[in-house]
């Protein structure tokens, strides 16, 4: 495998699940996730907010990175607007 085909590899769009889709399949109180993890992210920043919503999925991976990565920045994005 050479170089070209490693960057192929990144350079094809991958899209994955948006934390509401895995909350849904899992079960999981997405209202109560929302309110725990802008908490946190008021309160320690996004890092410990994105491994919240691992902990509070419980499950043995984690969700994408990807995906709560986005979650996260979608709430810090509603508290931006709120704020003005």
């Amino acid at each position: 495998m050479g170089y070209s085909d490693f960057a192929n590899i990144f350079s094809e769009k991958t899209t994955y699940k948006p934390v509401e889709k895995f909350a849904q399949e899992h079960g999981i109180n997405l209202a109560e996730l929302k309110v725990t993890t802008t908490a946190v992210l008021k309160e320690s920043g996004k890092l410990p907010a994105i491994k919240h919503i691992n902990a509070f999925f419980g499950l043995s991976r984690p969700l994408p990175l990807f995906s709560t990565k986005n979650y996260v920045e979608q709430i810090e994005a509603e508290l931006a607007m709120s704020d003005d």
